[in-house]
């Protein structure tokens, strides 16, 4: 139960951080902030974290090892063929990246890492883009999918995700699920459009 309770405060610090660093930056967030914006003290969050870096850097983590997750729950599914697994995982990446805060926190403010973190933050996204390139290219060699190079198509795919926060309104004509099935449906089928001559 001790356990429990401390981690349910140090994730209503990881998320109040999260909310503040989004709308004002991580330069224009202060502990100070932080501590007021959850109804506590400084010392209180220090009992947690070391400092604003830490916070930033635990926000980090928390993120990458969600990637992590959502492409192990793809590919361990292995039942499923190479498109049904992309389809739900490109749905899963849609849905994270409609969440603003964590878009914007994940794209803008990694400047503020520590280098050798920022390091193994790249590493785990190489490995990731990795993985995916070998699930199209599973798909390519099956003839689910008719794809030149299935590196760049990762990427590709990749980025058209990563860039929904920058569109998407909350309440708007279409809801959060038909996004993030629209928005798989077009990765599926940009990889078996028929190759040009």
């Amino acid at each position: 139960m001790k356990e429990e309770i401390k981690e349910y405060k140090r994730a209503k610090i990881l998320d109040t951080a999260l909310r503040l660093f989004s709308e004002q930056g991580f330069s224009g967030t202060s502990m100070e902030a932080v501590a007021e914006a959850l109804g506590v003290t400084k010392p209180f969050i220090y009992t947690y974290f070391d400092n604003k870096y830490a916070l930033l850097t635990a926000i980090y983590e928390q993120m990458t090892d969600q990637l992590v997750v959502l492409l192990n729950q793809a590919l361990d599914s292995e039942g499923d063929s190479p498109d049904r697994q992309l389809a739900h995982l490109v749905e899963q990446l849609a849905r994270i990246n409609m969440n603003s805060r964590i878009a914007t926190v994940f794209l803008q403010e990694e400047k503020h890492l520590d280098k050798k973190f920022l390091e193994a933050v790249r590493r785990r996204e190489k490995e990731f883009d990795h993985r995916l390139s070998a699930l199209i290219r599973k798909g390519a060699d099956m003839g689910v999918f008719q794809v030149e190079d299935p590196s760049v198509a990762g990427l590709g795919i990749t980025g058209m995700v990563r860039w929904i926060h920058r569109w998407y309104q909350p309440g708007g004509r279409l809801s959060a699920d038909d996004i993030a099935r629209l928005i798989s449906r077009m990765a599926l089928d940009t990889l078996r459009a028929a190759r040009k001559p």
